[in-house]
């Protein structure tokens, strides 16, 4: 069987307006299709952030190789890379709100990386979280005003949509604390370290296997490293490591035509024979066994 790589979309795909060269990194949409059967979507993935907010919908979203279903007004988070379909049994309205990368990098905002870092975290993430009716209504109306703004694309356009949207992610992670009961989203000297060790397993996960590895990195030791991840997470930190080299071995067997022993080195085993112990271990089934599972589902 031929494997196809899956598609992967860009802002720009979307964008069907001229509009100003500030707001290249954004996208903002409105949603009508109350009322309507959906046809069921097709696995896809984007290089950028997405937050979709819908009213009176009902599905089950995947989101890499894990079922998320909701009813009834919800809010969805997702981080680039992830391979994901909207599977809904009805139309709903809403939102859709997408930006790219620079935005968490502009400005001088110190929350930036605690947005980027833990409300779209591939790791420890709450991607769906259905709201009370309250709830929905702020995000709406926050929506509706970054949306006229979008729209409008005046003088200062780019700085006003900019503050919605950080108005926007304060208000999810004020939700999602109040859901979520979640220690490691309050401020804090350990939650700095427990974003800086994510944030080096993020661009290091390739190479660097080991607790102490990243712990030389932080100037801790291992077992500071662990107590800390262990406290604010409830896993140890080579269970995150080892979840993060999984997460990436499942998204490139069943998004790549690489081949098995390829797949392996790019998440750093040199042995292709010990890359199939490890995944077989941790995911009972051997990688090609996994591959011909999920292109069969």
């Amino acid at each position: 069987m031929q494997r196809k790589q899956i598609p992967s979309h860009r802002i720009p795909d979307g964008v069907t307006a001229n509009i100003p060269t500030q707001l290249k990194d954004v996208l903002v949409a409105g949603i009508n299709d109350e009322g309507k059967i959906m046809k069921r979507q097709y696995p896809h993935r984007h290089d950028y952030y997405e937050i979709m907010l819908l009213n009176d919908s009902e599905g089950i979203h995947h989101i890499d190789f894990t079922a998320y279903p909701f009813k009834g007004p919800a809010v969805f988070m997702l981080s680039p890379e992830q391979v994901h379909e909207l599977v809904r049994t009805k139309g709903s309205r809403g939102f859709s709100l997408k930006f790219n990368e620079p935005f968490f990098s502009s400005g001088n905002d110190p929350d930036n990386q605690l947005y980027a870092h833990f409300l779209f975290d591939n790791l420890q993430t709450y991607p769906v979280i259905e709201l009370q009716p309250a709830e929905y209504t702020r995000l709406h109306t926050l929506m509706t005003l970054a949306l006229q703004e979008y729209d409008q694309a005046g003088n200062g356009a780019a700085d006003i949509l900019f503050s919605y949207i950080r108005v926007i992610l304060m208000e999810i992670l004020r939700i999602r604390k109040q859901h979520l009961q979640e220690t490691h989203l309050h401020p804090g000297i350990p939650q700095t370290q427990l974003l800086e060790f994510k944030k080096l397993l993020h661009q290091h996960f390739h190479e660097l296997h080991e607790v102490q590895d990243y712990a030389a990195r932080m100037h801790i030791t291992p077992r500071q490293l662990n107590t800390l991840v262990q406290k604010l997470t409830g896993k140890t930190a080579g269970t995150l490591i080892k979840e993060r080299m999984l997460l990436e071995a499942k998204r490139l067997l069943f998004t790549d035509t690489l081949s098995i022993k390829e797949i392996g080195y790019q998440i750093g085993f040199e042995d292709p024979a010990y890359f199939n112990r490890f995944f077989k271990k941790n995911m009972g089934l051997a990688p090609q066994q996994f591959r011909e599972q999920e292109q069969q589902m």
